[in-house]
């Protein structure tokens, strides 16, 4: 289940297909550092009884210990990184929650599935999983040719800082005390870096404790490189260089929490927190997806600070992802969403007009994009490297510091002018604000929100702590009429406005909660139906997700022509023949034998394409 991005031939990276790199320099991988799947409960509140010392001491006799005594179960954070452990730095109520994660072992030939469910039927637990292996939420590319100190810079390779539409405009805020990031820290969540590099190495990054920096740190080192190179006339320059970055290594006991709680010792109000990884279920998932870790973050958004989350690359239409306990935890139309705080980043093209990358997740739930391919940064094959780059950085990992650069500066602008910081809350919503930032081409299908547009939201800039908050919906569209041919309903309505600015529209049929199209007119075209009655409304979404009322409904009847006799192989066809294949009429343009319509149906080829039946 579990692949390293690192590989190219597992198919688990984040590129789209086709897509390659230079191979003229060898790249020289060292050995990922391991990592053990651990079963993971949360206790709930009442498994436990105060301690002397005031924190949660677990019943050592309640049902799931005792019922379950092949598992052995321990604390999953380490003391020293337990808030609740560090009353100075615990102000936030959530603090005690850490408290109730346990985790054990997995025995050898152990049923999981059945560890779990028995787990899972317990009042006393909340929650039990398989904690997954984070990975690296882009494919490494190659080392290109190393950049010689006497080199010419190369900002100029840099097109995600650029002006919009291209870029975020990283020059125009460098112009305005703290819009190169003064002021601020940020930590950098993954694997290893290359922290002695000639574009990194005068930041003299802290590795926090707890974690152990191994492995060939080229993806960490890209990251640090978008956000944070130092302005040398070397190589690159950072988004925010005179931020300070500082480094959480996964490779610890308690791994993505603890890095994430160790962070938070260290930052303040305002500062990020970047999560550069992904976990591996039916497809690539943002790493809250598993409690542990939304209650990580959930608990550093409640102390102020920022926490962007890549996306993850596994093309997964979040508003329709289902949890294990049935619940769609992702889509904020439904009940069921949970809001861990965090900016979560979807990858859009390096070239504009932008649009979604086919590997980016998707859905209601992403905050921003960032640049996803052919990203210009610092490279290393080793954590010892001190020179390399690299022009082809890509996946939710190059959109994501794109994102944290953005955020960085607009942070140190603030703390200079105002005096105070965004909350993490109103950064959000500066990101998701339509006027202020670039959207896709298609942003109503393509569901990856906006790029910053630093400009843009400098010469607006809000005052911290009174950053509008949308929350009106759009105005239900009207009119709504429906026409229909074989299989395909044209719709057309009268366009919606909203306070603030539309993303599109969403079709629904049939009262089924979920879109079955969107568009960003005020027309659709729907194919592909079957024979049958169809119920249609349409509704209008805004950046916030506002969705409005539902327009009038109309109900059609589809009527399908019948399928002709399917294709076969050994028969012969001639001019004016029709036939079907795989739900689909073809007819034939001249004599042919044995070439398969769906195969040979191009402008110059024997078939033509009738549509579905």
């Amino acid at each position: 289940m579990l692949l390293s991005l690192g590989t190219l031939s597992n198919g688990a990276n984040a590129l789209e297909s086709g897509q390659s790199f230079p191979t003229s320099t060898s790249f020289s991988d060292t050995a990922t550092p391991t990592f053990e799947e651990k079963i993971v409960v949360k206790f709930t509140q009442q498994a436990f009884l105060p301690s002397e010392e005031g924190r949660l001491q677990l019943q050592q006799e309640i049902s799931p210990l005792a019922a379950v005594p092949e598992l052995s179960f321990e604390p999953l954070i380490s003391q020293q990184f337990l808030p609740s452990a560090n009353k100075s730095i615990a102000a936030s109520p959530l603090a005690a929650v850490f408290d109730r994660y346990y985790s054990s072992k997995i025995p050898a030939g152990a049923d999981v599935e059945q560890l779990l469910q028995t787990l899972r039927s317990f009042p006393l637990v909340e929650d039990a999983y398989v904690s997954k292996k984070p990975e690296l939420a882009n494919a490494p590319a190659p080392n290109t040719t190393p950049v010689l100190p006497d080199d010419d810079p190369r900002f100029t390779l840099q097109s995600y800082a650029q002006a919009a539409p291209l870029g975020i405009n990283a020059p125009y805020a460098w112009q305005f005390e703290g819009g190169d990031g003064k002021g601020t820290k940020w930590a950098d969540v993954e694997w290893d870096w290359a922290l002695n590099h000639e574009d990194l190495a005068a930041h003299n990054i802290q590795i926090l404790p707890g974690g152990t920096n191994n492995g060939n740190a080229s993806h960490g080192t890209g990251v640090l490189g978008v956000v944070s190179a130092v302005d040398n006339a070397i190589g690159n320059i950072g988004l925010a260089n005179k931020a300070t970055p500082i480094v959480s290594s996964l490779v610890r006991t308690g791994g993505i929490v603890e890095a994430i709680l160790a962070a938070t010792q260290v930052l303040s109000p305002g500062d990020v927190i970047l999560l550069e990884i992904q976990l591996g279920y039916d497809t690539w998932m943002p790493v809250e997806v598993q409690s542990a870790e939304f209650d990580a973050i959930q608990y550093a958004t409640s102390l102020g600070i920022v926490v962007v989350e890549a996306g993850a690359n596994g093309s997964a239409d979040l508003d329709q992802y289902k949890h294990w306990d049935n619940k769609y935890i992702f889509n904020r139309d439904l009940p069921d969403f949970r809001d861990s705080g965090a900016i979560l980043v979807g990858a859009g093209s390096s070239t504009a007009p932008h649009y979604r990358l086919g590997f980016s997740s998707h859905g209601n739930r992403i905050d921003a994009y960032g640049i996803g391919e052919n990203v210009a940064t610092l490279n290393a094959t080793s954590t010892a490297s001190t020179t390399g780059y690299n022009d082809y950085f890509n996946g939710t990992s190059s959109a994501s510091p794109v994102v944290v650069g953005a955020i960085l500066q607009l942070q140190g602008i603030a703390k200079a002018k105002f005096g105070v910081p965004y909350s993490p809350d109103e950064v959000r919503r500066i990101l998701r604000w339509l006027p202020f930032n670039t959207p896709t081409s298609d942003i109503a299908n393509d569901r990856i929100g906006t790029l910053p547009n630093l400009q843009q939201i400098i010469t607006n800039l809000p005052t911290p702590g009174a950053v509008p908050n949308d929350i009106e919906a759009p105005l239900a569209p009207t009119n709504l009429v429906v026409n229909t041919t074989s299989g395909t309903v044209n719709l057309n309505w009268t366009a919606s406005t909203d306070n603030v600015g539309l993303i599109g529209y969403d079709i629904y049929v049939n009262n089924d909660p979920f879109a079955k199209a969107r568009s960003t007119s005020n027309s659709a075209t729907i194919s592909g139906l079957t024979s049958g009655s169809y119920t249609f409304t349409v509704k209008a979404r805004d950046g916030f997700s506002n969705l409005s009322a539902a327009s009038n409904s109309v109900t059609v009847q589809v009527q399908v022509d019948p399928c002709p006799t399917p294709w076969s192989a050994s028969s012969t066809y001639v001019q004016g023949d029709i036939v079907s294949y795989n739900g689909v009429k073809y007819q034939a343009k001249w004599w042919t034998h044995n070439e398969r319509p769906d195969l040979k149906s191009g402008p110059n080829d024997v078939w033509t394409a009738l549509g579905p039946c």
